[in-house]
């Protein structure tokens, strides 16, 4: 054979593309995606319909408004993790379709990487989406709408990223899909918001905490912004209330996701090459 006919692998972008769409195609055969946009539908329907039905008015406020159906957000995102991301990884070593797929000529990081952007891209469409519709549905309520709501979806994505990336780690570190999927739930939204509750008690801010600092996705909606505050529980007994800061939280969030997927990336290889 001549030099000239001689194949290439493709490139480390074109690997990723190809991982990528693999995996979105993946997830729509499985019906995952479909899964959660029906959550989704669910909560919009609830939080549209609820109001009226029990007699309560709209907010005439779009930040007041729009902020209903931020509240909700964190519990999206969690879902979002625990489908797209808490077994990526261990389920391509549990049902064999990594030792099919990681013999060949693809560069391991790209195979990575292409199942992240999945996930991200995946999780930027639910949360773009639920955005939208409030959005929407608060200029038709109101007949107004608020920058408020765009830095509300920021973070929002955000800690999508982060939450992915946390996701990606325990699937990384575990060795069967269930298990995996059942401590993503868990850590996501019972182990950070205990933990974080009791910091709190103990009168130490939890900002190491991400699920502390997506608490910001509904805060950034408020004029003004809320402040860490003391409660005073009966005569003697004082309990903090804290707010996070903004700039602080969007710091400790990003840490979370380059941390995060760093660990997987370095775990995800270890395990292949000790498969």
């Amino acid at each position: 054979m001549s030099l000239g006919s001689e194949t290439h692998a493709p490139s480390d972008l074109s690997q990723i593309g190809v991982v990528t769409r693999y995996e979105l195609h993946k997830h729509i055969r499985s019906r995952r995606i479909v899964g959660i946009l029906v959550i989704e539908a669910l909560v919009i329907v609830l939080l549209l319909a609820v109001p009226p039905l029990t007699g309560h008015p709209y907010s005439n406020d779009p930040a007041g408004f729009i902020s209903n159906f931020t509240q909700f957000t964190g519990i999206l995102v969690i879902i979002g993790a625990v489908l797209f991301a808490g077994d990526a990884i261990v389920s391509e070593f549990q049902s064999r379709t990594g030792y099919l797929i990681l013999p060949n000529p693809v560069n391991r990081s790209s195979f990575f990487f292409g199942k992240v952007l999945a996930s991200m891209i995946i999780m930027a469409v639910v949360i773009s989406v639920y955005y939208a519709v409030a959005i929407v549905s608060a200029l038709a309520a109101t007949g107004g709408t608020t920058v408020l709501s765009v830095y509300s979806y920021l973070l929002a994505l955000l800690y999508g990223a982060a939450a992915i990336g946390i996701g990606y780690l325990i699937s990384a570190l575990m060795k069967g899909a269930t298990a995996a999927l059942v401590l993503t739930f868990a850590v996501l939204l019972l182990i950070f918001p205990v933990l974080g509750a009791v910091s709190s008690v103990a009168n130490s801010k939890p900002v190491w905490s991400v699920y502390f600092c997506s608490e910001t996705i509904t805060d950034i909606m408020q004029t003004p912004y809320p402040h860490d505050v003391v409660m005073h529980v009966g005569a003697n007994l004082t309990v903090p209330v804290y707010a996070p800061d903004v700039p602080t939280s969007i710091g400790v969030m990003l840490v979370y996701v380059v941390v995060t997927l760093a660990a997987a990336l370095v775990t995800f290889r270890r395990k292949e090459l000790l498969g």
